[in-house]
């Protein structure tokens, strides 16, 4: 008996875990995406970078991660946006708050018919 105690507190234990972890606020699963000068560029981990100059300002648009959900999508972020030493800012551009927080993003290339 003592062992089908043990079994069920353990099943309770794990179905406790489970549930705490898909239960509560949803987290968003958008893309991060920024849009500047009529480009979309999108980020890249692990790549090295140095930020240089303040160039503008960058929108993140809002993440609408489930949509027809009846709430609304949500506001879209400004965020400076740097130049990155040795890149052209039409391909790549720093984003955040600051030059110590930003974060490395890249052009989205065009498609096929220039949009």
């Amino acid at each position: 008996m003592k062992g089908v105690r043990g079994l069920a507190v353990l099943l309770l234990a794990l179905t406790g875990c489970a549930a705490g972890e898909s239960g509560g606020d949803a987290e968003a699963i958008c893309a991060y995406l920024v849009r500047y000068e009529g480009r979309t560029y999108t980020d890249r981990a692990g790549i090295d970078f140095e930020v240089a100059d303040h160039i503008g300002t960058a929108v993140q648009p809002s993440c609408d991660d489930t949509p027809n959900d009846g709430e609304p999508d949500g506001t879209a972020t400004s965020v400076k946006a740097f130049r990155v030493v040795g890149r052209d800012p039409g391909t790549a551009i720093a984003v955040g708050t600051s030059p110590d927080d930003a974060v490395l993003v890249f052009a989205q290339a065009a498609s096929e018919d220039g949009s």
